[in-house]
């Protein structure tokens, strides 16, 4: 038996593979098409030729394909369910929390365990600099932290909530969805004025120690609910929306992205919220119970 079966191998869970004999681990791998894995067969893992056999090879089985639909394309038919039986599997495929919680069910549903997983950073940084977040079972992530750890040097337990790991990575690619469009926006500013983008990129790298500063007080006033000492009002920033939107119409730019913030600021101004930080809107869009 192996100490470890790897489903899918793109490129992160190629990655994951590589890592895991690096570690000196005995790796079976397993892909729809076979080429993948037979080529791994020459770093020394074991291409299995079905995933049943892949499953049935080792205690803990690691899927990193496209979703959660995709998994279960893999895993749930009757040959790979009869090999379930007190293995682990650990799910790095996309999704959402719900789908967490219903790949957790079907699991137990066969007699497995169930780890679902989320991964910050590229193929590249597996075995080092990744961040690889974990939620299911507490005992059942203790058996195998330290071969998961082999992945990465910051791997994080979020506790038995199984959806905790898909949420945390929704929430931070929320987190780089907004900045990305601000970016976006900011270099439109920088078009109409003749200013090259790298200036912007340039000043932006240059403050992110600042940003980093930022960030973290804010996570703490979001955990203590307390919005009250604001490096910058909220008031400040609907002034910096209203010359956003002043200069987007001057110099004829797409106003989109200011306009969608403008208005969830104006509604947090509205709500009283004028002198408390900026993530203080976030009472204004929690859903009423």
């Amino acid at each position: 038996m192996s100490h470890v079966s790897v489903i899918g191998l793109g490129a992160m869970g190629s990655a994951i593979a590589a890592a895991m004999l690096h570690s000196g681990l005995d790796v079976t791998v397993w892909n729809r098409t076979a080429p993948k894995a037979e080529a791994f067969a020459k770093r020394g893992a074991h291409p299995a030729t079905t995933a049943s056999a892949a499953v049935e090879a080792s205690p803990l089985t690691i899927v990193c394909v496209d979703d959660y639909a995709a998994t279960l394309a893999v895993l749930d038919t009757a040959e790979v369910t009869a090999t379930l039986g007190e293995r682990t599997i650990v799910q790095f495929s996309t999704g959402t929390p719900e789908e967490a919680r219903d790949g957790e069910r079907w699991a137990k549903r066969h007699g497995a365990e169930w780890l679902d997983g989320a991964i910050l950073g590229y193929p590249r940084e597996i075995g080092g600099a990744a961040l690889i977040f974990v939620s299911g079972d507490a005992a059942c992530f203790e058996r195998h932290q330290l071969l998961l750890a082999a992945l990465t040097n910051e791997l994080r337990y979020l506790g038995p909530a199984v959806g905790a790991a898909a949420a945390l990575d929704l929430a931070v690619l929320s987190y780089y969805i907004g900045a990305h469009l601000g970016l976006v926006h900011g270099a439109l500013v920088c078009e109409s004025e003749q200013v090259s983008p790298k200036a912007l990129t340039s000043v932006i790298v240059d403050s992110l120690p600042s940003d980093v500063s930022e960030i973290a007080h804010l996570g703490d006033a979001l955990l203590r609910n307390d919005f009250s000492q604001p490096g910058a009002s909220l008031a400040v920033y609907s002034g910096i929306l209203d010359r956003l939107l002043a200069q987007a119409q001057s110099a004829g730019v797409n106003a989109e992205i200011p306009e969608f913030a403008d208005r969830l600021v104006k509604r947090g101004m509205a709500a009283g919220l004028a002198g408390e930080e900026i993530v203080s809107i976030i009472r204004t869009l929690r859903r009423k119970h």
